[in-house]
């Protein structure tokens, strides 16, 4: 393991993280549906935490959305998720395209310190283009080395923690249509969802399609074993214990039948989301700690 490792994990998690809160803030505080209670407390405060946000408590949305997008000292925020990024990338030139550097510098000189609640939308929507042209980028031209599967690692773990927490969190109604058609467009699976055939959103399956699928890069089969598959190549010891736990918590996943998804639910999700906080958590204290303060 080099110093490397942590800064590209923390680069494919930042990107991840920034397309991921800028979905979520614009689906239940910005453009919120009828399904979502305009203006309630309880529901920023949910989604704060669904996010990681170091402040989950009942909290106006208007300040949510300047805490989750703006706040550079926020951890769960676009600003400060934009701000490592650019920090990783910088730790980790020797391996990083100039293109990427770029674009991650660009970004970070434009971020805004405020923004109006008529141009909100349209800030959210320039971080996912920002984020997804620097993923593009990565995808483009880097070899498919440990840096890669660092990168790709990173961003799995993020999106499939966040994606189960809100899936496992009381932002969701299970039985409602409305809620599901939500959480599909938070995670940027909608359309993918109804190009499958799906024109009207069905609870069971809608959970059926963001939990089990696996072709689609949205969904929580995707991802986990994507994050699987990714800790297969690159895992120290010292985390073995975490891994296997995730592994198991995968398992799991895959033993839920289409049928009886929506009973599993919160479960299934809510084991996902831990396992996958602990393999970060063991992955920042016992390997990318540890080599950051050798190198």
């Amino acid at each position: 393991m080099s110093h490397l490792a942590g800064s590209v994990f923390r680069l494919g998690a930042a990107l991840e993280h920034t397309d991921l809160v800028a979905r979520l803030l614009d689906v239940y505080v910005v453009r919120p549906s009828a399904s979502v209670p305009a203006g309630h407390a309880r529901t920023a405060s949910l989604l704060r935490s669904v996010v990681g946000a170091s402040d989950a408590r009942d909290a106006d949305p208007a300040a949510t959305l300047d805490a989750l997008a703006l706040d550079r000292h926020e951890p769960a925020s676009i600003a400060h998720a934009v701000a490592v990024a650019r920090d990783a990338a910088r730790r980790a030139r020797e391996v990083v395209s100039t293109e990427l550097w770029d674009c991650l510098d660009v970004t970070r000189s434009r971020m805004p310190r405020k923004v109006g609640g008529d141009r909100a939308h349209d800030f959210l929507g320039w971080a996912k283009e920002r984020s997804a042209l620097a993923v593009g980028v990565v995808d483009g031209d880097a070899s498919r080395d440990d840096v890669w599967a660092f990168f790709t690692l990173g961003r799995s773990l993020s999106r499939v923690r966040t994606t189960s927490a809100l899936l496992s969190s009381g932002l969701l109604d299970p039985s409602s249509p409305e809620a599901w058609s939500d959480a599909l467009r938070g995670c940027g699976a909608a359309e993918a969802f109804r190009r499958g055939a799906h024109h009207d959103v069905d609870p069971s399956e809608a959970a059926a399609f963001l939990l089990l699928d696996t072709h689609s890069p949205r969904t929580v089969a995707f991802l986990a074993h994507r994050a699987v598959d990714g800790l297969e190549r690159v895992t120290a010891a010292c985390v073995a214990d975490e891994v296997a736990a995730f592994r198991r918590a995968v398992a799991a996943l895959d033993a839920v039948a289409p049928q009886e998804v929506l009973a599993g639910l919160r479960a299934v999700t809510t084991r996902l989301a831990d396992a996958g906080k602990a393999v970060d958590a063991a992955l920042e204290a016992r390997v990318f700690s540890v080599a950051s303060a050798v190198s």
